[in-house]
């Protein structure tokens, strides 16, 4: 058997990010940007008032107070999405809204709430009292006061979040390049595999396997272009292979990775030069990784377990980081924070456990417990999706007891 650790640099050897692409703004969400942002235009694009209020010289309202007012003609009108080439004369005010272009003459603005004029939708008066002096540039934004035309804004690398979307957007962008989605087939092997819902006949399940890896697969923000189920024959696999590999960077399989008499995956694998491994991990320990070439294109392909909750714990372990090293992530290996364990469970020597656990935060710490009585066993699906993160435990460990310290890596 050979180590988690030693397994994952192999599955992972020689996976790169896939190629840039240019995508519209909101379909860009949650991918690594691929070149530096520059901006071209300036944030704001304009002098614009920072308050809805008054434009003025602030050398007309100078000393002024609630005291000693100072009242001032009106000129015009100038709301967001409207400018104004009159240049204001001394002794006026032009009526401005947030947003809005500063007129020509102005140099500062007064709050509305400065003034005699009540906020809100109101006629155009003829004049306008104002209670508070100002200086020059007050409630003033200036073109350029956030960012240069010309600067680099984010750079290369950068996840594209909803705030990165925005300063995009403000700096005149409507697309963004970005690595490419990795592209993913999903097949489960296995005759005895039925579509969900239907009625079951002696020996055969419902594909859970199918629907959690193309699950799975979304959550880590990939694609899932091509779905299937193979009979348990070499040539049937192989043409799903080639169906798979049309237009996939990745195809994940699950199940005929052991040593049944009719493991498919590994029957076809070994004459296609993949690797197959006992991993010293519980669940998991059968695994399988290799390269198909379809018509001069070379597609990886991972191969799972069959059993669900190993090909949860196989999924998080192996697939994960290649699916991040594709998207350009790097291959962002697992971060475990200490816990403790808040029951007995039982695990398996010699392999180190790694078993879907429900974790509670309280005031002693993080403390875990299994999701099912059984512990961790590969078959407990319908309570997987109890767990909140996966818990590690040492390989020389053969029962945990409450109060023992392990890994949980949060999911």
């Amino acid at each position: 058997m050979i180590s988690v650790e030693e397994y994952l640099d192999q599955v992972t050897a020689g996976v790169t990010k896939l190629p840039a692409v240019e995508l519209p703004l909101e379909q860009a969400a949650g991918c690594i940007l691929a070149e530096d942002l520059v901006a071209k235009l300036a944030v704001p694009p304009f002098t614009n008032s920072a308050m809805d209020g008054f434009a003025v010289k602030a050398a007309d309202v100078e000393g002024a107070s609630a005291d000693s007012p100072v009242t001032l003609k009106i000129f015009e009108d100038v709301a967001a999405g409207a400018s104004s080439d009159n240049e204001l004369q001394p002794g006026y005010a032009t009526r401005i809204m947030t947003g809005a272009p500063i007129p020509p003459g102005a140099d500062a603005v007064v709050k509305v709430e400065d003034t005699n004029i009540l906020p809100g939708p109101q006629e155009l008066p003829d004049e306008v009292t104002i209670f508070a002096g100002l200086k020059p540039g007050k409630n003033i934004r200036k073109a350029g006061g956030n960012v240069q035309a010309g600067e680099v804004v984010v750079e290369a690398g950068a996840i594209v979040t909803p705030q990165v979307m925005s300063a995009a957007a403000s700096i005149g962008y409507n697309t963004l390049p970005v690595i490419r989605r990795p592209r993913v087939g999903v097949i489960a092997t296995g005759t005895e595999l039925v579509d969900p819902g239907q009625p079951l006949e002696p020996g055969k399940i419902p594909d859970s396997n199918s629907i959690l890896i193309a699950g799975l697969v979304r959550s880590f923000g990939a694609e899932v272009v091509y779905q299937g189920r193979s009979g348990d024959t070499p040539d049937c696999l192989a043409e799903m292979y080639r169906d798979a590999a049309r237009e996939a960077d990745l195809i994940i399989t699950s199940g005929g990775v052991s040593a049944g008499a009719f493991d498919v995956v590994k029957e076809l694998g070994m004459t296609a030069g993949f690797k197959f491994e006992t991993v010293r991990m519980q669940p998991g320990k059968p695994q399988g990784h290799g390269e198909i070439d379809v018509d001069g294109r070379k597609v990886k392909v991972v191969s799972l377990p069959g059993n669900p909750v190993s090909v949860y714990v196989s999924f998080i372990l192996y697939v994960r980081p290649v699916l991040s090293l594709l998207a350009g992530f790097g291959r962002g290996d697992l971060q475990g924070i200490p816990a403790v364990a808040g029951t007995d469970w039982k695990s398996t020597k010699g392999r180190r456990q790694y078993a879907p656990m429900i974790a509670k935060f309280t005031d002693e710490g993080v403390k875990v417990y299994p999701t099912h009585s059984s512990s961790s066993g590969s078959h407990l699906i319908a309570t997987l999706h109890r767990a909140t993160g996966l818990v590690r435990v040492a390989s020389e460990v053969d029962e945990v007891k409450a109060g023992d310290a392990v890994v949980y890596y949060p999911m």
